[in-house]
Formats: C-alpha cells, structure tokens, sequence
C-alpha cells in the first residue's frame, strides 16, 4: 500500500471516530481502541486518559461537527503514526462533563478548539481485524494552516 493510500485509509479512520461520536456508535470504540489506549492533550499536562475514560470522555459529547483538513500516516514496522489536522466546527459536551478530578471540564475543552484547527498525532496498529490506536495526542491549536 502506497503512502497516500495509507493516508487516505486513515483518514477514513478518523472521519469514522468523529462520525461514530456525533451518531453515538459506542461499538467502534470497542473496537478500534487498544486496551493499552492513552491519551494526552496539551496544555493541559496533566491530562492523560485511558481506554475507559477516553470512551466516557467521548460519550458525554452531545454535538460533534468537525471536519479533517489532513491526515496524514506512515507506517514503521507493524505501528503507522498519523498526523492530523482537524477544523471544530462545533463541539458541545454535555452540562457539568468532567474526565477526572484535576482535568479539564468538558466545556473547557470545547472553548479550547470550538472554531479552530488542531493537530494530533496517534499511534496504530492491527489486531489481525482492524487499526486499534494505542497513543493519541492532542498537539494544539494550529494557526494559519492551510492543507
């Protein structure tokens, strides 16, 4: 598989985790999150989530528009690490959402990036039935990024 169709697959992969979350599709996180899953977002440094959380994290998001401008993947061995760009439209969780004590409030995290774009990166690899990420960061606000 070529580098652009990589890409292209897991660009897919992330239209599908936004979709799955704005559709309440809980099954695909079952399946595409790693049981070893973390997660961190910056600037919040002591943010780290695991696989039960990220799924609760996800799940208390009422509102989901967003659209990824690029992704970008290559693979290293049996790990493919992606880069993205995606642009919020809107974000909203639901009233009073919290990850845990000390983190960031649902509404913080939408004030963050509702209306901006932002990079992560993430690390992935096949269980023998599909990609599982294993690693997910969220890099920051990008400005002034055009794909």
């Amino acid at each position: 598989m070529g580098a652009d169709a990589l890409s292209e697959e897991f660009k897919s992969l992330y239209d599908e985790w936004g979709d799955a979350i704005a559709r309440k599709r809980w099954d695909w996180f079952d399946r595409h999150f790693a049981e070893d899953f973390h997660g961190t977002a910056q600037p919040w440094r002591g943010l780290s989530v695991d696989k039960a959380q990220m799924i609760e994290l996800d799940k208390a998001i009422e509102t989901m528009e967003v659209e990824w401008l690029q992704v970008e993947a290559r693979r290293f061995g049996d790990t493919v690490l992606a880069t993205g760009v995606v642009r919020y439209q809107k974000e909203q969780f639901r009233p009073g959402a919290t990850i845990a004590e000390g983190m960031p409030t649902g509404d913080q995290l939408s004030a963050l990036v509702n209306g901006k774009s932002v990079l992560y990166i993430g690390a992935w690899r096949h269980n023998g039935k599909c990609w599982q990420v294993y690693d997910h960061h969220m890099i920051g606000i990008v400005e002034g990024f055009s794909p």
